[in-house]
């Protein structure tokens, strides 16, 4: 690969592998559209003139432009925010990765995006750790906080019925593929757009919650911790 970085710009090579990866994403999944002009292209630099892959990659940016600017939602502890987009294109995984990149908070440590319209019945789902939450000790690790979510539910049945596809890849960048019904129970235990107005039980042995409009707002989110 030595004599590859030397005799092509990281510019060229970084757009190649963009573009053959812009196909996959779309909604009509045409991974053979990339294979054939990977196979084609005689260097990395040919691959920016294919009209297939560039309208492909079009596609791709607008679908992302049209679903990033989805309003999330916060868990009661302020620790996971949610977006919740549909979109028949593979975008959510972009989607994390940029919203990683700017929210701050002292307690967030997962973006989460779910995606309800890349297959139908299921939701697709990738988590990304914040950047300011990186260099965090001890480390975060998406994969176990999201087994905890998930054991924590009401019916002990709820990890199990989440299916193999739940909490996978690795620490820093998890997701999964689960039924709908499930995903809400999720949301659920995670209490989504509910602010915590106090740690202590109420005499009725449950936590208070406040039913208004959640005070962590988006907005919080850009300022430093």
């Amino acid at each position: 690969m030595r004599g590859t970085f030397k005799k092509y710009t990281k510019k060229v090579l970084n757009d190649a592998v963009a573009l053959i990866n812009a196909p996959r994403r779309t909604a009509t999944y045409d991974v053979a559209a990339a294979w054939t002009a990977l196979t084609a292209a005689k260097s990395p630099a040919e691959l920016g003139g294919n009209r297939t892959l560039l309208a492909a990659r079009a596609e791709v940016n607008a679908e992302v432009e049209r679903c990033t600017h989805t309003a999330p939602k916060f868990s009661s502890d302020a620790r996971i925010a949610v977006f919740r987009i549909s979109s028949q294109a593979q975008v959510h995984p972009v989607i994390a990765t940029r919203w990683a990149g700017h929210l701050q908070s002292a307690k967030l440590e997962v973006v989460l995006v779910a995606n309800e319209g890349y297959l139908p019945g299921m939701v697709n789902f990738s988590c990304r750790v914040p950047r300011a939450a990186r260099t965090r000790n001890p480390p975060i690790n998406i994969i176990e906080i999201l087994n905890r979510v998930a054991e924590n539910a009401p019916d002990p049945t709820l990890r199990a019925r989440l299916g193999m596809s739940f909490a996978r890849g690795h620490k820093e960048a998890s997701g999964g593929v689960v039924p709908k019904e499930e995903f809400e129970e999720l949301m659920a235990v995670l209490e989504i757009g509910k602010t915590r107005t106090s740690s202590k039980n109420t005499g009725s042995g449950k936590r208070r919650y406040a039913t208004s409009a959640q005070t962590n707002t988006l907005m919080n989110y850009f300022q430093k911790p």
